[in-house]
């Protein structure tokens, strides 16, 4: 993704922000129109869980899930699973990204890479933050 927001963002230098988790339980329609407001470099596109969609990767789109209400979904089973686990589930469903376990607190590089999920686990091994794109 990814908070269900699902990131496909960016492309390489570019900057903005990545993720919204704020914007989970919001109305579908109003998250995407706060996501292309705050990033003027992505489209927001709105579906409702489970709409097939194209495979290709867009460093420009950032995939609004829904619940049947409208209502913006999250990915609870990344956040407090097994870091490995989660780092499987993230490249099995976008094949185009690089999943990259971090113990919380490790300084990282600050450039943006779409095709680079990190995955923030605590000492146990324990995603603690919901990973994005970047």
């Amino acid at each position: 993704m990814f908070l269900n927001i699902k990131l496909d963002t960016f492309s390489y230098g570019t900057t903005g922000k990545t993720s919204w988790p704020e914007l989970v339980g919001a109305n579908g329609y109003a998250a995407a129109s706060i996501i292309e407001k705050e990033n003027r470099h992505v489209r927001a596109i709105v579906l409702l869980d489970g709409t097939p969609v194209t495979m290709d990767f867009r460093c420009d789109r950032v995939w609004v899930w829904n619940n049947k209400d409208g209502i913006v979904l999250s990915w609870p089973e990344l956040v407090g699973a097994n870091g490995f686990a989660a780092a499987s589930i993230i490249e099995k469903e976008n094949p185009h990204v690089r999943a990259i376990i971090v113990l919380q607190g490790t300084p990282g590089t600050s450039d943006f890479n779409c095709y680079r999920v990190r995955v923030v686990v605590n000492k146990g091994g324990i995603v603690i933050q919901t990973p994005f794109a970047g």
